[in-house]
Parts: structure tokens; sequence; C-alpha cells
């Protein structure tokens, strides 16, 4: 039976409170229904008018790919350190064998061709493969080198979920001092007036951070990284300047907090907490309108330098004579040293970026023998050589090479069990599950939640007058096929098009193994599944919607529920109070795979007390506390979408609750307990789904516009959509550019948008059907041809080969 989380609650007991909620709000969801049409989405009319960021990322990475191009076989540094404290590699024995390695940039330079060399000449009965791309989670690669996975929660999360084991990692190299993609040192500048003498790590968290309950170690949730608000660091003064600078407030410039490279920056100096001081400017590449590319850090530095309040890190590569770098301490009382080529290799300037190579060990078991070989001699005098004569990446102090070498001889980590994987699913869901994972781990799959039955007379009957003959592969894992309903569709399209086979095998959209994916929406900002599709195809995948989220059910998409405390005089909020609330101002956000400055807004929109949100009287100068799931977490994206117009700024106030094992060994259930945080808090608010006790907590009401009316969180409201935080349920197709639809899928998915496809999906019960004019709109998309990219010239590129001499 389903369980809402509480021990001794059944299915029984939340069916009856589903009775109580849809009953209450049955007149005035009638009336909503009758009187809103599906309620209008700021980020969709945002995506309509400014395209999915195909073009903009095509010229983005041209621009990329011809400055990397210039540097990759230029030697920058021609610095020779002292290696022979570190160690010599001596072969252990003689191997026979492959050894398959993959690195972006290692493949650039000269390091990997100098590795195979060596190496094949020590150990001559083993190939050496040293490719562009490779994956170990896949197998395609037994050593894959890179910026740290563990940094990078989606992929480490997708790691551990694959093959049931942590990622085993040692640091081979030290990023450059200042070549662009050859992670170069974070540097702190700030205009060239100001003057600050030093800052410390703790300083820097102050500053660029803001306060956080937990920080993340790879994909384990620690409090022991948490922080106040009363380390916040906002004016000058508060680093020790007098005078004229005491008061004056220190303004943040910044990349986009999807970026990469923020990463490595919260795990040097947030202690792996995600939290930003939400005044943070974002500056992202963008596509300038003559096709060049609009470069980040740069640009960034430069306005800084403009500024005497300003802050920023970058790297040395973009020094301006109106900036200048500050000198750094690990600890407040220092030493507080420059950014140098030295201080970067003896790691005295603690802002360095190391290079990794991840491998798989089995817990508990050794290394594999050649792969350890392979990592050893990396590690070695000879391996460390080629990194200092390819100039550009530094290499490890001896210390750090003899620490990684031991570290070779330690088994596989082994893990409590139950603890390895537990984020996985809340950090990187299968793109065929639902946007949230089943956080009570106890829905049935195959049991219908809902028996309500709507009156689909109004879609389109199937209509089988075309008949195709083909094959369409469908992924064999997931929510759909797990359900009743994607058998249901199979049989049923079978009996309407007897010449069509279905083939269920595992497999992705962007590796052609699949003709269709079902399940959430694709990921569609910097390095979401959406922007890798269109970075190996040069053309987007086509996205259908076929059915919306549950209203209440975990796991299948549920709608986003607004709670905050019954004594709360509010009784509804907007989708731009909510923004509000929930997020900090920004220079743009995500939409889809483009930065957009189109949906920036200021601090003066912010919401902090609960009288700027309505309440009167004594609540007017209430703060508001805002209780949300993990920044990292998969939803927090689906929130940013529909909330915050794709910003990923949020309120630097904000409290996340995770999912952690008790004591017991048990699980807890963060959406619930959020819900009970709120009822226990009179001034928190947060978004979870209905279904839970809601105890001293409530849902509110919420309107799309200023000018709408507040429409309640209903069965009916969600299913057709006036309710404006509604999930939806997804297809994607890879339909090739000037050129329709494959016929066999377009049928199909024809038959899913139809009458009895949608009746399929209600009679599953935890889905709802769409209704007509969402039916038409998607059926609409299934005749569109996709015109073909077109570059927008060869400015970017000729700039960008100018740009680097």
């Amino acid at each position: 039976m389903l369980s809402n989380g509480c021990e001794g609650t059944s299915m029984t007991g939340l069916m009856m409170r589903r009775w109580w909620l849809v009953a209450s709000f049955a007149v005035a969801g009638a009336a909503y229904a009758q009187k809103v049409q599906p309620a209008p989405s700021r980020y969709d009319e945002e995506l309509k008018k400014l395209g999915d960021g195909l073009t903009e990322n095509m010229a983005i990475r041209d621009v990329h790919f011809a400055k990397t191009d210039d540097r990759k076989h230029k030697r920058f540094y021609t610095e020779q350190w002292d290696l022979s404290a570190t160690p010599e590699y001596k072969p252990s024995k003689q191997f026979t064998g492959t050894i398959r390695v993959s690195g972006n940039y290692l493949v650039e330079g000269t390091i990997a061709d100098q590795w195979k060399q060596d190496f094949e000449r020590l150990q001559p009965g083993v190939k050496v493969e040293m490719v562009q791309e490779g994956e170990v989670a896949t197998g395609d690669v037994q050593i894959e080198t890179g910026p740290r996975m563990k940094d990078r929660l989606r992929q480490a999360s997708e790691f551990e979920d694959k093959l049931k084991r942590s990622v085993f990692d040692v640091e081979w190299a030290t990023g450059s001092y200042d070549v662009p993609g050859w992670s170069p040192g974070f540097v702190i500048f700030v205009q060239k007036d100001n003057p600050i003498a030093h800052l410390s790590l703790a300083q820097l968290d102050g500053i660029f951070g803001g306060a956080h309950t937990g920080g993340w170690d790879g994909t384990t949730w620690r409090t022991d990284s948490a922080r106040g608000p009363e380390k916040n660091i906002r004016t000058w003064g508060q680093l020790g300047l007098t005078g004229e600078w005491a008061d004056k407030p220190i303004h943040i410039y910044g990349r986009p907090l999807k970026y990469n490279i923020q990463l490595g920056f919260e795990r040097k100096v947030f202690h792996g907490g995600d939290v930003w001081n939400e005044n943070t400017l974002e500056y992202s590449h963008e596509m300038n309108p003559d096709g060049s590319r609009y470069s980040s850090s740069p640009e960034m530095v430069k306005d800084m330098g403009n500024d005497p309040y300003g802050i920023c890190f970058a790297d040395e590569a973009s020094m301006i004579p109106t900036a200048r770098a500050v000198p750094v301490g690990s600890t407040d009382a220092g030493p507080f040293m420059p950014i140098t080529l030295n201080s970067l290799h003896d790691r005295s300037y603690p802002l360095f970026i190391e290079e990794w190579a991840e491998v798989s060990v089995a817990p508990g078991k050794p290394l594999d023998p050649l792969t350890k070989e392979f990592l050893t001699f990396m590690l070695s005098r000879q391996g460390q050589d080629a990194v200092q004569k390819d100039g550009k990446w530094i290499p490890i102090p001896s210390d750090v090479s003899k620490a990684a070498i031991a570290k070779l001889n330690e088994p596989g980590k082994v893990v409590r069990a139950g603890k390895l994987g537990l984020q996985d699913a809340m950090l990187a869901p299968a793109k065929w599950m639902g946007d949230s994972p089943d956080e009570t781990g106890k829905v049935n799959a195959k049991k219908a939640y809902y028996t309500k039955r709507w009156d689909l007379s109004d879609l389109p009957a199937y209509d089988a007058t075309t008949q195709v003959t083909g094959t369409i592969r469908m992924p064999a894992s997931g929510l759909i096929m797990a359900s009743t309903v994607g058998q249901a569709w199979m049989d049923g399209f079978r009996k309407q098009q007897p010449g069509v086979t279905f083939v269920k095998q595992d497999g992705e959209l962007i590796d052609k193994k699949v003709d269709l994916e079902l399940g959430r929406k694709w990921s569609s900002y910097f390095a979401g599944e959406t922007l890798q599709f269109q970075l190996k195809y040069k053309h987007s995948a086509r996205e259908i919607q076929i059915g919306t989220g549950s209203y209440d059910v975990p796991g299948y998409s549920p709608a986003f529920a607004i709670y905050v405390n019954k004594s709360n005089p509010v009784t509804g909020l907007t989708m731009e109070q909510l923004d509000g609330i929930f997020g900090g101002p920004r220079r743009g956000g995500w939409v889809s795979t483009a930065f957009r400055r189109q949906v920036g807004r200021t601090s003066e929109k912010n919401i902090r007390t609960w009288g700027q949100a309505g309440a009167p009287g004594a609540w007017a100068s209430q703060p508001i506390d805002v209780i949300v799931p993990p920044l990292k977490y998969h939803i927090m994206t689906v929130f940013e979408r529909k909330v915050l117009e794709g910003g990923n700024m949020w309120n630097d106030s904000i409290k996340e609750y995770p999912l952690l094992l008790k004591a017991d060994g048990t699980r807890n259930v963060p959406s619930e307990e959020r819900i009970k945080r709120v009822g226990m808090d009179k001034d928190a608010i947060t978004f979870s789904q209905e279904g839970f006790p809601a105890g001293q907590a409530k849902a509110l009401p919420l309107a799309a516009t200023d000018g709408g009316p507040f429409v309640p969180p209903t069965l009916e409201n969600v299913r057709n959509r006036s309710y404006p935080l509604s999930l939806e349920l997804y297809a994607y197709a890879d339909q090739q550019p000037d050129k329709p639809m494959d016929p066999v899928t377009k049928e199909f998915l024809r038959y899913i948008l139809s009458r009895e496809g949608q009746d399929m999906l209600q009679r599953d019960g935890k889905w709802l059907p769409l209704t007509a004019e969402m039916v038409k709109e998607q059926r609409e998309k299934l005749d569109m041809v996709i015109p073909p990219f077109k570059n927008p010239g060869t400015k970017a590129k000729a700039k960008a080969a100018a740009g680097a001499q």
C-alpha cells in the first residue's frame, strides 16, 4: 500500500485526504475550469520569442574550437621544474593488452602522444589508445581524464547508478597559470585602486557565498560544512577597510552557476556548499549580433575594472590595466600568496585547479593491474616530464605524486548499504523517469491512483487510413514501460497498424539506440541533455508533450504546491511573487540552452518580508524563511524553469533539506519534512507536492499573472493546467533538419495524441490526459519541418583566430 511517508499511514488515509481536498475545492475548481485557460508560462513565452539556443551555441562553440586549435600545439611555459623527487617509472612487470584513456584537452596537446610513445617503449606488449571522448561508466575507456567528476554531481550520480560503486580518482596535473581552456587557476580580481591587501578562503566564502545548511562531498551531503548568515561579508568594511570604504557594498561579478568553473570554486571555497551571494552579476558566453562571441571572462573583468567596489574571480589571461590580482591565503593568518607559475606548482597559492584521472574500482577489490600500471606511469617522473614539456598544464609536486601512487594500492571504497546512490535519483533522474523520484518508495507502478474519467470526446479519434510499416525501438526501462500505459499504447497501435513492430531495448536517443524517449523534460541549460544533443548533431531533438504530470502521485511528476503556515494571512501568490521570494536578482537566465539577458531582473523585485507579499499588520515586517531541496537536485532546475524563468540565482537565505539516511537505516522523506517544517515555522514557505499530511501548513492558490485569478491546486486544475505549476510528460524523437518526421514514429505519436491514446493514459491512473487544445498544439508539431542550422558567418572564426594570436 502507498504510504505518505509517515509510519502507520496507509493508502486509505491518503485517499481520504485526496477526497477531502478535491471536495473542498470542487465548486471553486469547476468555476476555474470554465473561466481559466491553461496558465501562460513566462518561460515558454520567452522560448517562443528567443528560440532554443541552437544557433547561438553552434557559433559560440565555433569560436571555442578555433581558439583551442590555435593553442593546442603551443608551448606556453618553458619552465623546467626539478622532478628528481618524483618517483621514476619502473615496470612492475611486463603487461600485454590495450589501455584506453580519454581526455578532451589531453589529446589536444603533446602529452597523449608522448605518453603513448614512452609507455609502449617500456611496455612493448601494451597498446595505448588515447581518445578525445569516452566514459569509464560506459566501459569505453579504462581511464577518463578531465575535470573532477565528483564536482559534476549529475555525471557522478550517473556513474554510481550505472556501476553501483563510487568514483575512484587521483590528480595527475595542476591546471595552467594563464592558458584558457587548460584549467587556469582562480585569480581574485579587484579594481586597481581598491586598497584591500589580501584575502583568505574564509573571507572569499563570506563574499561570494551565502549561508548554507550543508555541502557536497561528491554525491554525499555533509552538514559539517554548514555556516550561518553571520559569516556573510557584504561590505568592504567587513574586510577591514576604513574611511570611505567602510560602508561600501561589495559588487560581485561572476559566471552562470551552471558553468563547470563554478563547481571547482564551490569545492575550494564553499566546502561543497552551493548557495551563492544572490547579488552576483552573471556573465555568460553569448553570440554578438555579427556572429562573434561575447566571452564571459574578459567582459566580466573589463566591467569589474570600472567598478571601484567590484570583485570577481577569473583567470590570469583576463588581466587588464584597470584590474589587480589579490594575494590569497588558505587561512586568515596567511601566508597570503600571489598567483605565479611557481606558487601554483608548489600549491602555496590555494586556488589552483587539479586535473583528475577517474577509474572504476569494485568495492573492496584492487585496481585493475594494467590500469594501475598506466596510472603509475602518468604520476611518475616520466609522465610528469611530458606534462611540463607540453607547456600548458603544470606538473604536480612530488609529495602529491607519491600520495597518488600510494592511493592506487587502496581497494575500491566500500560504502554503507543504502548510502551509495542515495542521492542519485534526486541529482540525475533518468530521462525516462519523472521530474522527481518517488521519495516514499511505496508507489505501485501498475496501480491506478485516480479513477476519475474525463470526457475526452473533444479529442480527435485515431484515424488509421494511412498505413505504415516499420520498427519502433522503445526504451525497455522507465516509468512508462513499468506502468500499464506503455504496453497499452503499443498493443493498441499494432491493432490499428499491424505492419509496425516494437522492439524494447535500453538505450538513449542521443546514441541512436532508440527512436523515442518517453519521460521527463530534458534538462536544457549549459551541460544539460538538450545541449549535448545540439552539440553532437547540430540540430535539436523534437520535443512533444504526451501528457500532464500527476496531481500528487510521488515520482510521476506531481505538480508543485506552495505551502505556508496556516496562520499566514496571505491567501494567494502570483508567479512573479514566487520568483521574488525564492529567487534573487539575476543578469539573465537559461532559456533552453542559451543564457538570455532578457529574463534578468533587479533586486527591486526581491520579496524578503511577508508584508511585501501582501500580509498586513504585524506580519508586514516578518522575514520570509525559504525552505527548499538542495540546489543541485534535478527538481530545482524544473522549479527554476517554471518560476525563475530559467534563472539560477536563488534567495541566498534559503535552507536546504536533503534526502538522508536515518540512524535505523531508513530514509527520510524530504518533501514531507519541508511541509512539517513550514507547519512549525509561521514565517516559512516551501514547495512540495500534495498528498502528504499538511498539518499546520496550507497550500496556496496561485495566479499565473498579476491580474489573473488565483487557482487552487486540485486534480482538475492540474489536468487543465489552469494551475500554473503543473508538470508535463514528454516524448523525444530525432527528426533530421529539412525532412519530415519519420512516418512510423510520427504515426505512433499521433496515436498517443488521440482520444484512444489519452484514454489509456487516464486509465493508468497516475499521469493526467491532455485537453483538446493541448492535443491540437502538439499534433501540429508533428507536421513541422526543422530548418537546418545556419552558421551566422565566418566572422566568429576569424575573430577567434585573431584573438588567439
